[in-house]
């Protein structure tokens, strides 16, 4: 499975976020802000690490986070070399606007 594979899944709503050692599988808090939490983390640098966390403080049910441990687990076997890359664009065009307004050009 590839991290774009991931991310595109049909059956079941994936939100991610990246950082420079893992991919972590979020889902809403339960919290009154409206945050999110991370249910699954992934190791981008060493294959077959992924660490499932307590769902319990957020809106996903047991069978969702089960889906989503499978998901992991399924990225996990991969071989790094075969999951393309990681980008989040969505970051990168939330951190050029901030760049922009800082700059005075946005």
């Amino acid at each position: 499975m590839t991290y774009e594979e991931l991310k595109n899944q049909k059956d079941f709503d994936v939100n991610l976020h990246y950082s420079i050692n893992e991919v972590a599988i979020l889902a809403q808090s339960l919290d009154t802000f409206g945050s999110v939490e991370p249910i699954v983390t992934i190791s981008k640098v060493e294959p077959f690490n992924y660490h499932p966390r307590d769902y319990r403080d957020t809106v996903l049910d047991l069978e969702d986070w089960r889906e989503a441990v499978k998901l992991a687990q399924e990225l996990a076997l991969t071989p790094l070399n075969e999951r393309g890359k990681a980008t989040n664009r969505g970051w990168i065009k939330t951190a050029k606007i901030a760049l922009r307004g800082i700059l005075g050009r946005g």
